[in-house]
């Protein structure tokens, strides 16, 4: 009799257990996936002018693009001004050049958030302020930037601006994908 009832009880937890590996198992088959995808953004850089500044959201996150312009690439500070000039600290795709840190000379593409806070940065246009030759600047603290997103010396900030994975095809910036 004890042994008819270690079968059944056997039998029982045997049955218990593949109902329920079974009920995992549909579970995870029709739940909808967990991770959210990102696909690439593409975005239309003809209608960005010379020293202009276009903001989209990818990823939810502030992206700048910016059209530098011959007066922006003339402003680059000296190596000497800057914190990191040859952005060994900071977040970047391979094979940007460390000077414009752009796959473009004209082109700048960034995070549009200090490194420090995550404040949101407002564009500096050369020549508007008398003290300083112009680039980001943090809305927060005030931490600066130079057109090509690297910060300068003495500022709240340690680390050049972040740019995302992204590329350049023709007159097309592609953020995201391989």
């Amino acid at each position: 009799m004890l042994r008819l009832r270690l079968r059944v009880a056997l039998k029982l937890m045997a049955l218990l257990a593949l109902g329920t590996f079974a009920l995992v198992l549909l579970l995870a088959l029709l739940s909808p996936p967990g991770g959210k995808v990102d696909l690439p953004l593409e975005v239309d850089l003809t209608g960005i002018e010379p020293g202009a500044l276009r903001e989209i959201e990818w990823k939810g996150r502030r992206v700048l693009i910016v059209h530098r312009s011959p007066e922006m690439l003339d402003a680059l500070p000296p190596d000497d001004a800057l914190y990191d000039p040859a952005s060994r600290l900071d977040r970047r795709p391979r094979g940007l050049t460390e000077a414009h840190r752009g796959f473009r000379e004209q082109w700048l593409v960034v995070f549009g958030e200090s490194t420090d806070l995550g404040c949101p940065l407002e564009l500096v246009p050369p020549g508007s302020d008398p003290d300083w030759a112009g680039g980001f600047r943090d809305r927060c603290r005030g931490g600066r930037y130079d057109f090509a997103g690297r910060v300068y010396r003495g500022q709240p900030a340690m680390r050049n601006l972040e740019i995302p994975r992204h590329r350049i095809e023709r007159e097309r910036l592609i953020l995201g994908g391989s």
